[in-house]
């Protein structure tokens, strides 16, 4: 009967070490580990990228004035996992007009493990004239 309470003792000592672990990782917010870049501009295409440390949501909030990111593009939740252990995520912004400057912010939200979201400081593009 002794070893079944050491065994079960040690059981929940495990699993109190699994529990503390997963809520250290919840308390820490996630973030962008690199970027945003605009990677490609046309002259209605906006190619933009960066990367964070836990997969989530991928979300580019744009616009024609740096005080309103009325647009929204995004893509598919989680991120292309690199071998570094970053996420990466890129985002297609698409039927801009041409020969225009664009601000956005970029934003991934729902981070796995983290309940946390992280968005960039505003920035700005210019698509090509025609």
């Amino acid at each position: 009967m002794r070893r079944i309470t050491v065994a079960s003792l040690a059981g929940l000592l495990v699993l109190f070490t699994i529990g503390v672990s997963a809520a250290q990782k919840r308390g820490q917010a996630e973030r962008i580990t690199n970027g945003p870049v605009v990677k490609k501009t046309t002259d209605t295409v906006a190619e933009i990228a960066w990367s964070t440390d836990a997969p989530g949501s991928s979300i580019v909030k744009y616009g024609t004035s740096p005080n309103a990111l009325n647009e929204t593009a995004e893509a598919p939740w989680g991120g292309t996992k690199e071998p570094n252990g970053d996420y990466n995520h890129t985002v297609w912004v698409k039927n801009l007009k041409p020969g225009t400057t664009y601000y956005f912010v970029v934003a991934t939200t729902q981070g796995a493990g983290t309940d946390t979201s992280t968005q960039s400081r505003a920035m700005e593009f210019h698509t090509l004239a025609k």
